[in-house]
């Protein structure tokens, strides 16, 4: 009998260690096989320290219960009911079919030293570039946004700095960029109370990231006050931190409802999720943005072919099996 979850480490690329947080993306691969279609499914569960509270042996434990039938989906840790929902969707044929391209962003996982003329190469042609920011001195980092322009003309840039600036210091650090080159800033500053603030002092526009995750009332409150004051453009949706499916589903309606674009964004999985992200981006009438899923790169061992951006494009082909040879 075949063992229906997986679970394999994935070797991180030296420069994107200290982002990812780790030699190794621990992550695990769950199959589900429909009792009706007879057709499987797969699922990838990879919690990441700082972005999900759970860990890889949490929602493992979850998965057990949940394949026994003793815990719902919407009862597992988010990045166990992605993997189940995932797997559930992908056994009932979500993925078997082509899909419409997906727009992908570019992503520079280091910081100015790392800008190298072999990276600028790499990223050009590129329309929306994310840069880290709140992880060096300003210094260096006001030269990697500075280098990043000039070495990619036309490109737009988001500053995603994870909550890790205040407000002031964040001010400063973005003092003197033409805010027609930032197409965002991703909650840059530690308290999210003060980011209508920061759009003010910036003339820059917003997006939602953890805010979007917490699902709490003072939150909701929150999203709401910052629609109401149009400096909101986009709702980046890390899809794993989210839940199921359907919540993913809810959450886009919601961003839909409050005049947002969405975003999906992965927590660094293989080339399988960055896959079946592009079918699911293809299924959201307000995913129109450059997406977060052009991190292959990062990993040096994947699950499948690597989702490989190609003129900042990621193809929507039928879904390959995850670690093909393992399951047979």
């Amino acid at each position: 009998m075949i063992d229906p979850i997986l679970r394999v480490s994935l070797e991180v690329q030296p420069f994107a260690q200290p982002l990812v947080g780790a030699a190794a993306r621990e992550v695990a691969f769950l199959r589900v096989e429909n009792d009706v279609t007879g057709r499987v499914g797969f699922g990838e569960c990879a919690p990441l320290r700082g972005v999900h509270r759970e860990t890889l042996d949490d929602s493992l434990a979850a998965l057990e219960d949940w394949l026994d039938g003793i815990r719902e989906t919407d009862d597992l840790p988010p990045s166990a009911a992605f993997a189940a929902s995932c797997a559930i969707a992908t056994g009932e044929g979500f993925g078997s079919g082509i899909a419409r391209d997906a727009d992908v962003a570019a992503l520079h996982a280091g910081g100015v030293a790392e800008l190298t003329d072999v990276e600028l190469a790499r990223l050009r042609g590129t329309k929306s570039l994310k840069l880290k920011i709140g992880r060096a001195a300003p210094a260096e980092e006001r030269a990697l946004i500075a280098r990043a322009l000039e070495g990619l003309p036309g490109v737009r840039l988001r500053l995603d700095g994870n909550r890790r600036l205040s407000l002031a210091d964040c001010i400063d650090l973005l003092r003197g960029i033409d805010p027609a080159h930032v197409e965002y800033l991703e909650e840059p500053i530690a308290n999210p109370a003060e980011l209508g603030d920061l759009a003010d002092a910036t003339g820059m526009t917003l997006a939602l990231d953890e805010l979007v995750a917490d699902r709490g009332r003072e939150a909701r409150l929150l999203r709401e006050e910052l629609a109401r004051s149009k400096r909101v453009s986009a709702w980046v949706l890390r899809m794993s931190a989210i839940g199921s499916l359907d919540a993913i589903y809810d959450t886009a309606e919601e961003a839909a409802r409050l005049g947002s674009d969405v975003v999906l964004s992965t927590a660094f999985e293989s080339s399988y999720s960055l896959r079946l992200a592009v079918h699911l981006a293809a299924s959201i009438p307000n995913a129109r943005r450059p997406h977060g899923l052009g991190t292959a790169h990062v990993l040096l061992g994947d699950a499948c072919a690597s989702a490989a951006v190609c003129n900042g494009v990621l193809a929507g082909g039928p879904l390959p099996v995850p670690f093909a040879e393992a399951w047979s």
